[in-house]
């Protein structure tokens, strides 16, 4: 039987993290650039997923669950994120992922004071009128906090934007306070990658590896499939296709982006031998924030077309 294939972006955040536009602005967005398929993959938390789904059902979109999981990896200290998908517990990830959510709600508000002794007239009420409000300033008595009340760098920089200091959310200024050895930086605890992998399968989902050139992935990826350890990888779907995959002693990953703005030609064609070796499937998506994007792409802004027989889809 032919498959046929659909559009998708499956790498989209909304006003429950760290994006600028509501869920049905974004699902509604979606289904007028002509998109099959989409998945709004906020970070730490699936407490959107009732408003995603009505969206869904409201607009004729279909809709994959997602979540987007902050991590580490514990050898090298670096960032890893892992795309959950398909969750048949959502709580269970919203509950666990919310101390670190906490955390980070905290540190981001510890950065605030960093970027007050730097000299830039903010205050943290300043700041919480853009969390979860739509982009909109002072509207936020208006809005839900959806997200929790959770703050996020590009809050802090959407009121400097604001007020003059910088016409944008990512350039100099973000790399001034929030770069690698940004002067704001207040650090916070995450779980660690294995232990992230590990949540999205407890939770009957599946577990993807997010843009594995942005934090230096690729070298640590044997490891998050379990190939360095005693019976080895995975093995047995591959790509886009839907054939089954053989149990692992250790469960590891299931899937990694292929398809993401940090990417390149060469890079894809990386991450694409890299899943034929380790039997992964495939992903891609834009990494939508709205104006909080890092790079200006609209849903669907990337070419990704999966098979309506790829492993996401089975639970559609």
């Amino acid at each position: 039987m032919n498959s046929r294939m659909k559009r998708c972006d499956l790498h989209m955040h909304s006003t429950w993290s760290d994006g600028s536009m509501r869920v049905p602005d974004i699902v509604k967005l979606a289904k007028t650039l002509g998109l099959d398929c989409i998945s709004i993959t906020d970070h730490d938390t699936m407490a959107n997923l009732p408003e995603v789904l009505a969206a869904g059902e409201k607009y004729g979109m279909t809709i994959i669950p997602g979540a987007e999981l902050s991590a580490y990896d514990e050898a090298t200290g670096r960032k890893v994120h892992i795309l959950c998908y398909n969750a048949q517990d959502p709580e269970l990830i919203t509950r666990e992922c919310r101390p670190f959510s906490q955390e980070r709600d905290r540190a981001n508000r510890e950065s605030v004071e960093r970027v007050r002794a730097a000299g830039y007239a903010i205050t943290i009420e300043d700041v919480r009128e853009y969390v979860a409000a739509c982009g909109v300033p002072r509207a936020r008595k208006h809005v839900k906090s959806a997200s929790g009340g959770i703050q996020y760098h590009q809050h802090v920089m959407h009121a400097l934007m604001d007020r003059g200091y910088t016409n944008t959310i990512y350039g100099e200024l973000y790399e001034k306070l929030y770069g690698k050895h940004g002067i704001a930086v207040a650090r916070s605890r995450y779980m660690t990658a294995a232990a992230a992998i590990e949540l999205a399968h407890a939770a009957g989902g599946l577990a993807v590896l997010a843009h594995p050139y942005q934090y230096d992935s690729m070298e640590i990826l044997p490891r998050l499939v379990g190939a360095d350890v005693p019976g080895g990888p995975r093995c047995g779907k591959t790509g886009n296709g839907g054939r089954v995959r053989t149990p692992a002693p250790t469960p590891g990953l299931d899937g990694i982006e292929h398809i993401h703005h940090t990417q390149t030609p060469e890079r894809r064609a990386a991450v694409a031998e890299a899943a034929e070796r380790y039997g992964l499937f495939l992903t891609g998506g834009t990494d939508f924030h709205g104006m909080y994007s890092e790079k200006t792409l609209c849903p669907g802004g990337l070419e990704v077309l999966l098979p309506d027989t790829h492993p996401l889809f089975a639970r559609t």
